[in-house]
């Protein structure tokens, strides 16, 4: 499985081509290229940014997916403990007697 930091060299890696690839375009500007030449240039280029955008997303997400994990596990640790289970047994519990006290 590819890791996290791995995707993230990748997209900055287009990024920078990205770039490097907008700043070589004012050399692109003759009359002698060839329209082809252009928008193979240009259709390099859109690929690769929409590649970095891709992995952006893919970031995200991960992120988002890494936070909601922790989040379980905390969750599950603060709140799934034998002591814990056991106050909300006795709640209950509490609770259903005195609602039985209040119907008589």
């Amino acid at each position: 499985m590819v890791t996290q930091w791995k995707w993230r060299v990748v997209g900055v890696s287009c990024l920078i081509v990205c770039f490097l690839l907008a700043v070589m375009s004012t050399f692109m500007i003759a009359p002698e290229v060839s329209i082809f030449f252009l928008v193979i240039y240009w259709g390099v280029f859109t690929a690769l940014m929409l590649v970095a955008l891709y992995i952006a997303l893919l970031d995200i997400r991960h992120t988002r997916m890494r936070y909601k994990l922790a989040e379980r596990v905390l969750f599950h640790d603060t709140f799934m403990t034998p002591e814990f289970r056991e106050a909300m047994k006795n709640a209950v519990k509490e609770q259903a007697r005195e609602e039985q006290e209040g119907q008589k």
